[in-house]
């Protein structure tokens, strides 16, 4: 009886190994090629969303931070701090020195949004402030200008002493909507609030 059971054990591993070395079919490797090839185009999918979205937020990102950083400085300092947006995609921050009446600037940063990021306006509509009814790209105070000044109150101008302005920035990738980003500035607060466009509405960073 072991004589018959080993056997058959041996023809099952023979049958096995023999199975084994015969490796796959044609129908197993085109099923193997076929979902090999639906996740590299999914991942390809994927990326060419992804990366515009996340240049885009890191943009965002930057622009509100070098606004509230410099409202804070100024307001710890007791300086006018400088926020000018240069270019296409440039945002350069200088603390303004005494004396006022001849005053020299400090370089205190020197930024660039994300790649393929730029100034630019995809958008039919304004953000919910409604600082920019004329949806260009850099406007603080009218005649829209590319710089604005945080004083040592808080408060955003674009002439030292004069009354606050709002303002707004809009960015994206040209040709990719989903892109869109926004940051605008409450001049008599100071207040900075970021924006994301979903394709028909701003929404709240």
């Amino acid at each position: 009886m072991s004589t018959v059971v080993s056997q058959a054990y041996e023809k099952s591993l023979r049958r096995g190994f023999s199975r084994s070395e015969r490796g796959f079919t044609s129908v197993e490797m085109a099923v193997i090629l076929l979902i090999i090839g639906i996740i590299i185009g999914s991942a390809l999918l994927t990326g060419n969303t992804l990366l515009p979205t996340l240049h885009a937020d890191s943009s965002l990102d930057l622009v509100v931070t070098q606004l509230r950083q410099a409202r804070e400085e100024a307001m710890d300092e007791r300086r006018n701090f400088v926020v000018t947006f240069s270019g296409t995609n440039e945002i350069k921050v200088q603390r303004q020195e005494l004396p006022l009446s001849n005053p020299t600037y400090t370089l205190v940063s020197d930024s660039f949004l994300g790649e393929g990021m730029t100034y630019s306006v995809l958008t039919p509509v304004d953000t919910p402030d409604n600082f920019d009814s004329s949806l260009t790209p850099l406007c603080f105070g009218s005649p829209c200008g590319a710089s604005i000044t945080f004083q040592g109150d808080g408060t955003a101008v674009t002439t030292i002493g004069g009354a606050p302005v709002n303002g707004t920035v809009f960015m994206a990738t040209s040709g990719e909507p989903i892109t869109a980003r926004a940051v605008t500035v409450m001049g008599a607060t100071g207040q900075i609030q970021g924006y994301r466009y979903n394709g028909s509405t701003w929404t709240t960073q």
